[in-house]
């Protein structure tokens, strides 16, 4: 959806402002130690170090690059935070004229669904977990099931990432077990469980990196759980490796011994996940504290007979009643519009109507009530996750020397004997980058989540209708009259009202705000749906059945008719009294028989209208 401007501010304001200034910083940072770096590489060539400088150059080219991509997207974050007028995504499909230019390839649900939803007291987002592993995490933590789908997701991963180590933890000392009680002999003579261990980092390293993948906002099938197969399998393979690896270093290849500090990295990994691990989990818990699951709906079910053609009921309806629920004259979202569909019944003068619509008023955002403790972990996470992936590369750069080294190495014992330091060089930079990955990511969707409130209403009516003529204002001798075609309308009206409480998680750029948007809660509106009543109610009551005089010209010459009608009427008296004197030989006297004198009456007063003077002119002073 392009950017559209408005001048009324939604409320809505840049809520990356902390974490896009921690971003940025990482890159600056990272970009000045890599200009310091490109300007030493000259004394490195003058001190014949030419290997050196090379090395140097080429880890300071990658680093700048690197913490110039950082530091702009940090910057992107804290720059101006556009917010347009059709913004959030909608629920549905928007069927309003004013937004049918628009794209929205984001709405989550249809029209259909939110009518279930409505009618059903329901929330479809709300699904089952799938998979074991899945419905186990979900029974520990039961409000996780109404949290919105991506700290759904990262649940699951932390847990299956911590459940993966625990269980490689288990496996290894399956293995060692098997070793040190002598079911393999000569194991302790031998590099085996060295090796083993080196085995277990790596294992390490890739189980959590499969929990740095980028943030999902859809809900994910259960992340290739630990199945019973699986547990089997490992357990197998963890107690015949020893066996395997002893063959291996007896018969086939020496393994050679590992002066490498295997335990040093294995403590910083099981530290660096208990603790991603325990504030991830925190904000989890603290967020879920706020869920408020409803499915609540106000409801109006009444019957009405009216003289009302049942189009006027919708168009009173759209043009009137919701448009008074619009906030700051935003465009209320319509899902499904409405069409009166009258079917005539054999004749012309009666059929049947059915008609209904879905509108959501704009959603208005409003600030979750984080508590204390979320709000330092979700800081500190955000201030480790960048140290860890500002450290990662710095530690590189620091100690290029390790491989420089290495690639000096005049033989193959010196070859080894450089190898576990550079070794651990790049071993605790994948651990930090990891690390910092999953924990940047975690407080990002902590950062990104916004919550917005909305009413629903869905209005339903149906029935009959018929036509007839009503005649008003002829008498015996008049000609002046008021003729209408009355439409007489038995109708079922069926309201439905709802507030919905969604949520969405935002990015910085363009699609800011374009991302889907979920239903959490549904909370009934009472009040709303009184008012609501009570202003169609009123519409249909003060409506006019017969036409009436509402300006001052028309009702002046009414009354001249009228006289011209009185005067017709003693005229025509006269004339029968004479006509009946003739008859009895009487005189009769023309000039009493008469006493109309032509003047018009002057009219004073109108309910409608201001009283005019005898020249025809409104007298705004009476």
């Amino acid at each position: 959806m392009a950017y559209e401007y408005g001048s009324t501010d939604l409320g809505i304001k840049n809520p990356f402002h902390i974490e896009g200034g921690i971003h940025a910083t990482r890159g600056i940072i990272l970009s000045l130690i890599s200009v310091w770096g490109i300007f030493n590489v000259k004394g490195l060539v003058e001190r014949g170090l030419h290997l050196e400088g090379w090395l140097l150059m080429g880890v300071s080219l990658l680093v700048l690059v690197h913490g110039l991509t950082v530091s702009s997207s940090g910057l992107i974050q804290v720059m101006r935070f556009f917010v347009g007028r059709g913004v959030p995504t909608s629920l549905a499909k928007n069927k309003a004229k004013s937004e049918l230019h628009t794209d929205e390839p984001n709405v989550v649900y249809t029209d259909q669904d939110l009518e279930h939803m409505l009618q059903g007291r329901k929330n479809i987002t709300i699904s089952e977990p799938e998979g074991w592993f899945a419905r186990f995490i979900h029974s520990i933590f039961p409000n996780l099931l109404f949290l919105p789908y991506a700290y759904r997701n990262i649940a699951q991963q932390l847990s299956q990432a911590l459940t993966q180590s625990i269980f490689g933890l288990i496996c290894f000392a399956f293995a060692w077990f098997s070793g040190v009680s002598g079911l393999v002999t000569l194991i302790n003579e031998t590099a085996v469980l060295e090796w083993m261990a080196i085995g277990l980092a790596i294992y390490f390293v890739i189980v959590w990196a499969m929990c740095s993948t980028p943030l999902s906002r859809d809900l994910q099938a259960e992340p290739s759980a630990l199945s019973v197969r699986t547990i089997t399998v490992c357990v197998a393979v963890s107690i015949l490796m020893p066996v395997v690896l002893l063959c291996l270093d007896q018969y086939i290849w020496t393994l050679p011994d590992v002066a490498f500090p295997t335990a040093r990295y294995l403590g910083i990994i099981l530290i660096l996940s208990c603790f991603t691990s325990l504030f991830g989990f925190v904000l989890l818990a603290q967020r879920g504290r706020l869920v408020n699951p409803r499915t609540e709906v106000a409801e109006m079910r009444d019957n009405w007979q009216e003289s009302i053609h049942p189009q006027e009921i919708f168009i009173n309806f759209e043009n009137i009643v919701m448009a008074n629920r619009r906030f700051k004259e935003v465009p209320n979202r319509v899902y499904r519009d409405y069409d009166a569909e009258l079917q005539e019944e054999g004749s012309n003068d009666k059929g049947q109507f059915s008609g209904e619509t879905i509108q959501e008023t704009q959603p208005v955002n409003f600030p979750l009530q984080l508590s204390g403790l979320f709000i330092q972990a979700r800081l500190l996470i955000t201030i480790v996750g960048h140290f860890a992936l500002f450290w990662a590369p710095a530690s590189l750069f620091f100690n290029m020397y390790d491989f420089s080294n290495l690639l000096r190495a005049g033989s193959s014992q010196a070859f080894w004997g450089l190898m576990p330091e550079a070794l651990g060089t790049l071993c605790f930079a994948a651990i930090l980058w990891v690390f910092g990955s999953i924990l940047v990511k975690v407080a990002h969707a902590f950062w990104a989540e916004m919550c917005f409130e909305s009413l629903i209403v869905f209005f339903q009516c149906q029935g009959t209708y018929t036509e007839s003529r009503l005649s008003t204002g002829t008498g015996i001798y008049d000609s002046l009259r008021s003729e209408n075609v009355l439409v007489r309308s038995s109708m079922t009206p069926w309201l439905l009202v709802s507030r919905f409480v969604t949520s969405s998680f935002t990015e910085s750029g363009s699609d800011n705000l374009e991302h889907p948007r979920h239903i959490l809660e549904m909370h009934d509106a009472d009040a709303e749906l009184e008012k609501i009543t009570q202003e169609v109610r009123g519409f249909l009551d003060n409506r006019e059945t017969i036409a009436s005089i509402r300006n001052m010209k028309d009702l002046h010459s009414t009354a001249n008719i009228q006289q011209v009608n009185s005067a017709a009427r003693v005229a025509n008296a006269a004339h029968e009294r004479e006509n009946e004197a003739n008859s009895h030989g009487q005189d009769i006297d023309h000039d009493r028989a008469i006493e109309y004198t032509g003047t018009p009456h002057k009219v004073t007063s109108h309910p409608y209208i201001e009283p005019i003077d005898e020249n025809g002119e409104q007298n705004s002073e009476s």
